[in-house]
């Protein structure tokens, strides 16, 4: 039995809270609201502070499972504090979230990092209407009938963190410029979604422009007369001459009987919008993925005008079934859609249906509608929103009255006339089409556009020719054609592949998971994704997305050496191991150990990767790193790499990773002892005594020696790629060609570097 004294409601969001109030109001204690994830797995240098620097160290914590750390930011801390309050009261807690693996997550890490140890139970809703809810609370179960789905969440989490993490790090040390800013990221879904874009560009400046025919036949008879085409797509199309020749001449004589096929047909309306058709169709009036979904979450919580928008289904539930009627009837109290002639609405049940449960399995949010809730305010929050505020609820109200409205019927007629050349046959034919009913498709005037869905054809009225007539050629002709190639993305396009993913993927267990979840992403990091590689990796051209160059050399540069990373049937093989986790055949430690073999096995390859299609070009170390790496190996009695004589970033890792870092206590570094001994054998100073057992008294020590050293000259290695770079045609360096210091060398390098490096590398 619950006591609402001592329990606590925990919620996903306030916007959740506030319907979860409504609904059932504190009979069930002290509702408290999260905001998304307000903790975080811990950063690799706060489980070992040696991982501030960067190398190939797998990031993982050795007893194989992260903590938790506070969010920063965007009022959390607050929010964090007030559930921490409640909890220390609370003998018992209702997790109220998400019904998903990120909603069970964000309960559950904030019971484990404030340690409850009281009772906790489950509310699971797929819809926050006053039924679903109040069903949902008078249901609860015992939260550890959902622990396998916090792990599958922890092991999602804590696998991207660690793979995501290290490979970053990995490839950022193997193939960046050194002193170049910034790392190369690299992601589970930044990767794949970045090689979308990529593949789709090669394929277009690879593909070959083919002509090829099409054929038109020219047919008489007693009941009239019609044109028909031979205009195949893909194989069935002529690509030479001769064939087309032939063809003509065989339809300018042919005669024979006319196959007529009259048939009815219905054409029904799209579905609700999702947030990814949201973004595609709002992409087609200039708005960008992110401004979309920053225009429709102000819709939803500043104006509260339409239901939640990060929805990843286009189904609504069947209890809103009886709620249509008044909402279309409300939606017409808007001006701007007063004249809609739709008075009932059709409604559409079961599976492929648009009110759907089954479809609603496992979701937490339905489709995208406007905000019954407030539907007798209409008039008035619509009169409060701006220029673009009013688009997109222009856009998201359009679909909904589409969806609701009856069918396109028509009545389709096909002509068809078989021509032979030789043994093989070709099919001529004609489509008429008349519309008996125009529904969803005449909803809107003409100068408003209706929400693309199935494709309608022209009407086009052909004469009366009944099956079987006999028809006579009056000629042929042939016409040129061009192949022509894919167009590159636009944003909301990308979104449409990154959520059709599957279609990239050969293995058909793979292609069937990534179809249940729904592609790459989530339809609320898409077009975080999108912004993120607008960054570096893509630009925007005439509102298509184009790769830069170092978004294609990095591209590149992973097919090359990392090709799992740029593969979404990884996204598939991760939520088929997950899917084993809540299935019990996997624990989320199996799990992960799977991934960090993995993730072991990708830095091998990274670290062994034949560097010609690096993000930037070799730059050799001097001879004083050279000296300084050889020094150390010595010691250590290690091998120097043969790459570390050769590659500056090698080398440098090299030194990074053998040599200790500043000891605590405030005495000299290997690497300035190292550094102070090559100054005195230069200068013939002395290091004082005392020097030798402070840093600072060291670091001063060289820095009023170093005025008194000698410039060191361009090494030989320096001064073949100072040699090389001028007879390319770049202004000679100070001193050119036998007094050019090391200095100077190496600013005169630099230069020639970052030039040839795209996007400056």
């Amino acid at each position: 039995m619950i006591n609402k004294n001592e329990t606590v409601v925990i919620c996903e969001k306030p916007s959740q809270a506030r319907n979860i109030r409504a609904a059932i109001g504190d009979n069930y204690g002290r509702i408290v609201a999260a905001q998304g994830h307000l903790l975080r797995l811990e950063m690799p240098e706060e489980i070992n502070p040696a991982w501030r620097r960067w190398n190939y160290d797998i990031l993982v914590p050795e007893n194989r499972r992260f903590d938790y750390r506070p969010s920063d930011g965007g009022g959390k801390e607050a929010r964090l504090r007030e559930i921490e309050s409640a909890l220390r009261q609370a003998k018992s807690v209702i997790i109220a979230t998400d019904c998903d693996r990120e909603g069970e997550g964000i309960g559950r890490e904030l019971l484990l990092y404030y340690k409850f140890e009281g009772e906790i139970l489950r509310a699971m809703f797929s819809a926050e209407d006053k039924k679903t809810l109040t069903k949902a609370f008078n249901n609860l179960k015992p939260a550890a009938e959902y622990d396998r789905l916090y792990e599958a969440f922890y092991a999602r989490a804590a696998v991207d963190k660690a793979c995501n993490l290290t490979l970053t790090r990995v490839v950022t040390v193997r193939f960046k410029k050194p002193g170049a800013k910034g790392a190369i990221g690299v992601g589970r879904v930044m990767s794949p979604t970045l090689a979308i874009v990529c593949r789709r560009q090669k394929e277009i400046e690879a593909f070959e422009t083919r002509p090829f025919y099409e054929i038109t036949m020219n047919l008489t008879g007693e009941r009239g007369k019609v044109a028909v085409h031979y205009r195949p797509k893909g194989a069935g199309r002529i690509y030479e001459e001769s064939e087309a020749r032939s063809l003509v001449a065989a339809a300018e004589t042919w005669q024979g009987p006319l196959s007529v096929i009259c048939e009815e047909k219905k054409a029904a309306p799209p579905k609700f919008f999702d947030l990814p058709t949201l973004q595609k169709e709002a992409g087609k009036k200039g708005f960008s993925a992110s401004r979309t979904l920053e225009i429709a979450q102000s819709l939803y919580e500043k104006h509260k005008i339409i239901t939640y928008p990060r929805a990843a289904v286009r189904s609504l539930p069947e209890v809103m079934i009886d709620e249509v009627q008044n909402l279309l009837d409300q939606v017409k109290t808007i001006p701007a859609f007063s004249a809609i002639p739709l008075e009932k609405p059709i409604i559409r049940k079961g599976r492929p249906g648009y009110f759907s449960d089954k479809a609603l399995e496992g979701e937490s949010h339905h489709a995208l509608i406007p905000n019954l809730a407030v539907a007798e305010h209409f008039p008035v929050l619509y009169s409060r929103l701006d220029a673009d505020h009013k688009a997109l609820f222009d856009i998201i109200t359009r679909s909904f009255l589409e969806a609701v409205a009856d069918d396109h019927v028509f009545d389709q007629t096909t002509m068809t006339a078989e021509v032979s050349v030789a043994d093989k046959k070709y099919s001529f034919s004609e489509i008429g089409k008349i519309t008996r009913t125009p529904g969803w498709t005449d909803l809107f005037p003409k100068e408003v556009a209706p929400q693309k869905g199935k494709k309608v054809e022209k009407e086009v009225i052909l004469a009366p020719i009944d099956n079987g007539d006999p028809m006579t050629s009056e000629g042929a002709k042939s016409a040129l054609k061009k192949t022509t190639p894919p167009k590159p993305y636009g944003e909301g396009e990308l979104i449409n592949a990154m959520q059709n993913a599957w279609k990239f993927v050969e293995n058909e267990e793979e292609k069937e998971r990534l179809k249940m979840a729904k592609g790459i992403g989530t339809p609320a990091t898409r077009d975080q994704i999108i912004e993120n590689l607008k960054q570096k990796c893509f630009e925007i051209k005439r509102k298509k997305i184009y790769a830069t160059n170092y978004g294609m050399r990095l591209y590149e540069l992973l097919e090359a050496n990392l090709p799992e990373l740029v593969d979404p049937g990884a996204t598939a093989r991760m939520e088929l191991f997950l899917d084993s986790i809540q299935l019990g055949q996997n624990t989320a430690d199996d799990v992960f150990e799977q991934a960090i073999e993995r993730l072991r096995n990708m830095v091998d390859q990274i670290q062994n990767s034949y560097r010609s299609t690096e993000l930037t070009k070799n730059h050799p170390p001097s001879d004083k790193m050279i000296g300084f790496a050889r020094r150390i190996a010595a010691e250590k009695k290690i091998s120097l790499p043969p790459a570390a004589l050769t590659d500056f970033a090698v080398c440098r890792l090299f030194i990074d990773n053998n040599v200790e870092p500043a000891p605590e206590d405030g005495s000299p570094s290997e690497r300035q002892l190292g550094f102070a001994r090559t100054l005195s054998e230069q200068t013939g100073e002395p290091i004082p005594e005392g020097a030798l057992g402070s840093a600072e008294i060291l670091s001063q020590w060289i820095d009023r020696v170093k005025s008194k050293a000698p410039p060191r000259m361009a090494s030989e290695k320096q001064m073949v790629w100072v040699i090389k770079m001028v007879e390319e045609g770049m202004a000679a360096p100070d001193g050119y060609p036998d007094k050019v210091t090391a200095a100077a060398a190496s600013a005169f390098l630099d230069k020639a570097f970052n030039r040839n490096q795209p996007n400056g590398g």
